[in-house]
């Protein structure tokens, strides 16, 4: 198989898995869109070489992560706050006002978790890559991948049952 069709049978497939991990870390969309192109860039130009690679959707979303940590460091990135990030729109029903409120409380759940954390739990029930992809992309060992999981979806478990039977979380 070509070098070119290598790429488009093995890359151009996870493109949209790229740019909601892209998304997720940098929080704007257009710079996520930026990082992608930037890392579609890099994996075209190694195409020749992507017949070595044992597993190119975890290369490829390792060249994603590594790119947008380079490109928050660069940018001297700042987060969007959680009023700018988390203001639901104007919706007239109940069902669209309560999902709006259980998705502020997700995303602010989601960020009492550790970076490292949040970020595996990111990949696994958003991306769905497999417990040894996630060590890969991370270059963590499978262990500390479903440790750090584990405790990942136990405090979001706990903060869930804070929420339902308070109505608070913290």
């Amino acid at each position: 198989m070509s070098p070119s069709k290598r790429f488009e049978t093995y890359i151009l497939p996870v493109t949209d898995k790229m740019y909601r991990y892209a998304y997720s870390l940098l929080k704007d969309g257009a710079q996520a869109q930026d990082a992608v192109q930037e890392c579609l860039v890099k994996i075209w130009s190694s195409r020749a070489k992507l017949h070595e690679i044992k597993n190119p959707e975890a290369w490829a979303m390792r060249i994603t992560r590594n790119q947008c940590y380079d490109w928050s460091k660069a940018n001297r990135f700042q987060l969007i706050s959680d009023k700018e990030h988390n203001t639901p729109g104007n919706e007239s029903s109940d069902l669209q006002t309560l999902m709006a409120d259980q998705q502020l409380w997700l995303t602010r759940i989601l960020a009492l978790l550790s970076p490292k954390q949040h970020e595996i739990y990111h990949l696994r029930e958003v991306e769905e890559l497999s417990y040894q992809d996630i060590a890969e992309v991370m270059g963590l060992s499978l262990s500390e991948v479903k440790v750090n999981l584990h405790r990942a979806r136990t405090k979001i478990k706990a903060e869930l049952e804070k929420i339902e039977a308070y109505g608070v979380a913290n």
